[in-house]
Parts: C-alpha cells; sequence; structure tokens
C-alpha cells in the first residue's frame, strides 16, 4: 500500500476510493489552477504542477493505480517485483526468493532505480527518468544516478533528445561503467495528448464566435495562436494546426495539432441577454 509524504491521493485530493471521474476532475481543476501559465515566476506553484501531474500518471491510468496500491513508490516495477516474489529471480547472488533487500546493491541505492543486467550488471544498467510533455518537446540534460560494483552511486548527465516517445530509451556510454540505458517515461498534461508526433487538444470559445465567426486563442507548446473560427462552426469540430505538433525525433519538421472546439456557455445570464436568447428562440421556432 502506498504510504509517505508523497501520497499521490493526497496530492489530488481525493480518497482511495475515489472514481476514474473523480480522480480526472481532482487533476483537472489542479492544473488549472497550478499551471506555469497562470502562476508565471512561482516556483512552487511549478513544483505543485509537476507533481500533480506525475500523481495523475498514475492514478488516471487503471494498472498504473493497481500497482500503486500495492508497491507504493515502487509502483514502475511492479511485474518484477511479483516475479521476484514469486521465485522468477530467485537464487541470483545466493539471495532466497523471500528476500528483498532495496538497498543491496550499494550505498543505499533503492531498487526502484536501477537495475542491472549480464555480467552482474557491471556491463548494462537501466535507469527510468520521468520528463514532463513540455522537457519531451524541447529536449534536456537530465542527470540520473547509478549504483557502482564497487557500491558507489555515480551521477551521470544524459542529453535527451527533443520528440522523444514515451518508453524511448536513450543510451549513453560512461567511463568504466559498460553502456548505461536511460528509459524515459512522460507525465500525463492536462491538456495535450499525445499520438506519435501530433498532438490531440480542445480549445474554448463562446457561442457568439462559431455563431458569427471570429477567432480564437489556442495554445500550442511554444506558445498560443490565433486560430480562425467560420461563422456557423458546429460545436466539436476538429481544426488541424500544421506543424505545431511534437518535433520528429531524430528528423526533420514537427507533427500537426489537432484541436477540437469546445462551445463554453455562459455561467449566468444577465436581463438584456436572456431577451435575446429567448428572442433567438421564438426565431428558430418559426424556422421549424
Amino acid at each position: 500500500m502506498a504510504t509517505g509524504n508523497r501520497d499521490f491521493y493526497n496530492v489530488l485530493g481525493v480518497n482511495r476510493g475515489s472514481s476514474e471521474d473523480e480522480i480526472r476532475r481532482a487533476y483537472r481543476r489542479l492544473a488549472r489552477e497550478h499551471h506555469p501559465d497562470v502562476n508565471r515566476g512561482d516556483r512552487a506553484s511549478e513544483s505543485r504542477f509537476k507533481l500533480i501531474n506525475e500523481a495523475y500518471e498514475v492514478l488516471g491510468d487503471a494498472k498504473n493505480r493497481r500497482d500503486y496500491d500495492e508497491f507504493g513508490d515502487q509502483w514502475r516495477h511492479a511485474d518484477e517485483l511479483r516475479a521476484r516474489s514469486s521465485g522468477v529471480f530467485g537464487g541470483r547472488g545466493g539471495r532466497g526468493t523471500g528476500s528483498m533487500d532495496f538497498g543491496s546493491f550499494g550505498g543505499g541505492f533503492p531498487f526502484s532505480e536501477m537495475f542491472g543486467f549480464g555480467d552482474g550488471g557491471r556491463s548494462r544498467h537501466l535507469v527510468e527518468t520521468d520528463v514532463t510533455l513540455e522537457e519531451a518537446f524541447s529536449g534536456l540534460e537530465r542527470t540520473v544516478s547509478v549504483s557502482t560494483p564497487g557500491g558507489t552511486v555515480r551521477n551521470i548527465a544524459v542529453k535527451i533528445p527533443a520528440g522523444i516517445a514515451d518508453g524511448g530509451t536513450v543510451r549513453v556510454m560512461p567511463s568504466g561503467m559498460g553502456h548505461l540505458d536511460v528509459k524515459v517515461r512522460i507525465q500525463r498534461h492536462h491538456e495535450f495528448e499525445r499520438v506519435g508526433d501530433d498532438l490531440r487538444s480542445e480549445f474554448e470559445t463562446p457561442l457568439h464566435v462559431p455563431v458569427l465567426g471570429g477567432t480564437a486563442r489556442v495554445r500550442t507548446l511554444d506558445g498560443a495562436v490565433e486560430l480562425k473560427v467560420p461563422a456557423g462552426t458546429r460545436n466539436g469540430m476538429t481544426f488541424k494546426l500544421s506543424g505545431k505538433g511534437m518535433p520528429k525525433l531524430n528528423g526533420s519538421g514537427r507533427g500537426d495539432l489537432i484541436t477540437k472546439l469546445k462551445v463554453v456557455l455562459p455561467e449566468s445570464v444577465g436581463e438584456e441577454e436572456l431577451r435575446l436568447f429567448i428572442r433567438l428562440k421564438e426565431l428558430h421556432e418559426r424556422q421549424q
């Protein structure tokens, strides 16, 4: 069961029995509240925003949530842990199947951060690291920690290229360590869904814009753009913004942004607006 100071249920303000819809609504509300565009220069909100995304990456996915409920912070390695406890890895290095010493890799380094493969873990290392969609969009340099056979921990700088996919691996060759594979996990985004090199999103607009025609402001990962909305556009219609998706890994160009119009109705209606809506209703009924 997940415990500790960074309980993802507490991060999203939900309980363990919450439904998927309740978790999704809590996530969207918090993501909007703490989004960097709303809290420019506020590092506390920026850190909170990243944690909210990390929490939703886990609790918003049924399998991830089950693994997290069972293994807590070790959830990413649930399959390996189950296999180890069932004896699949039993006897390696003389260790019994019932013993799971998470500090056994030296220096108290946590099991969740490193797995060694081949030659007792000396020739190949695998580390996972989380990045945001924005970081995957722009590329970054990330420092990862790896336990060495000598029992020390090395910090290694890894360049993660722009456009890398979720689950993509970057290989580096640290001196004296064979090779290191860094598996990249991309956190879920509250606004964009990635499909290959394309992104999908929604943009909101008041009722009069699709009825009369006008412009709407659409967010992309490299800034907002003005989108022309023709008169008579239906709610839910999609628009393609060419070249506004993710960079193509090790290639040229970018994918597209496919964005769907979402009409936002007013929360309250004044007297004059109400009269106009009544008049619009009457005109519509006459045309039937």
